[in-house]
């Protein structure tokens, strides 16, 4: 009679058991979900991210070298000599190519005319023979301890040309500092990896390309202004 009693009840606690363990399986499984949402809540605030992407920022990054590109274009004249135009030009000097900021300062002494003070006397031919030998067409003479140099051409279309030579120089530059630029902001969203979906992250590396391709085309349609207005100089 125990026997068959027993028998009887064996699919009820069988069953129980299943529930039983079921039951513990989701709660588990929640408590897991639970637990990953609130790592990552937590990770978000140890990197101090809000939870949506400021795309503001990279903006306000394209849009400050814009603007200090086109203050360097103001600076390009033809027949005009600025010490800005000497910032590509390398030396030769201690065995290393050396900028020549890190050699020299540059003065303004008139239109088409800087003066140079060398910082160490015995690279003052190193200095000369670089200027002489750059594309800025220059005239270099050593006057005592310092360089005079100015342009070979006033307002000639031998000047134009080289003008707009130099304005292709900064256009190259430009491009390349803008992505440079795209590549920090691209890189400035790796922590986001860790707290969004792929999608997102797609979406956001996309406006950062639009970001970049936008300056680049506003860079682009200054550098024809500025080149049309070179050459008509």
């Amino acid at each position: 009679m125990i026997k068959l009693f027993s028998t009887a009840l064996r699919p009820v606690i069988t069953q129980q058991c299943y529930l039983k363990r079921q039951f513990i399986y989701n709660f588990a499984k929640i408590s897991k979900k639970d637990q990953e949402r609130m790592d990552k809540k937590q990770e978000k605030q140890n990197l101090g991210l809000s939870k949506t992407i400021d795309f503001s920022v990279y903006q306000t990054k394209f849009d400050q070298y814009a603007q200090k590109f086109q203050e360097s274009l103001k600076k390009l004249q033809v027949g005009k000599l600025s010490p800005e135009m000497l910032d590509r030009v390398s030396i030769q000097a201690y065995g290393e190519k050396l900028a020549l900021s890190s050699l020299a300062q540059a003065s303004q002494k008139s239109q088409g005319v800087l003066i140079l003070n060398v910082f160490d006397e015995s690279t003052i031919m190193d200095v000369m023979k670089a200027l002489e030998n750059s594309d800025l067409n220059l005239q270099v003479k050593k006057q005592d301890k310092q360089i005079v140099c100015q342009l070979a051409q006033g307002n000639t279309k031998e000047s134009r040309i080289i003008a707009v030579n130099n304005l292709k120089k900064l256009m190259e530059d430009a491009k390349q500092n803008l992505r440079q630029i795209r590549h920090e902001c691209i890189d400035d969203l790796k922590p986001y990896k860790k707290i969004t979906s792929e999608d997102t992250m797609r979406q956001a590396e996309k406006q950062i390309q639009d970001l970049f391709e936008k300056q680049t085309q506003s860079l682009d349609s200054i550098y024809k202004s500025k080149e049309k207005e070179l050459l008509n100089n």
